[in-house]
């Protein structure tokens, strides 16, 4: 199993232009509307060159995020998940 790391927490319009079709790409599939300001929490799966977007504007719960995560093979680490939870509840 792969782990999943927090690289930031930033907002749309900052996310570097390598990482941007993960976040196109995952707003498509949720038939999400992407808005500059947005704040999207970015995780990278160690070992590969994937990124994982997590939008943080009517986040789904940490529950849902974790069976999302073990569907593509990884878990989030204590510390990610420590500091994603803070930010889903705010």
């Amino acid at each position: 199993m792969h782990v999943a790391r927090l690289v930031a927490i930033t907002e749309v319009k900052n996310i570097p232009s390598d990482i941007r079709p993960f976040v196109e790409f995952k707003a498509a599939v949720e038939e999400r509307e992407l808005e500059d300001k947005e704040l999207v929490a970015v995780l990278n799966i160690d070992s590969t060159t994937c990124y994982f977007p997590v939008f943080l504007k009517n986040p789904q719960t940490m529950e849902q995020l974790e069976k999302e995560l073990e569907a593509q093979d990884a878990r989030l680490t204590v510390d990610s998940k420590e500091a994603l939870a803070k930010r889903m509840k705010d």
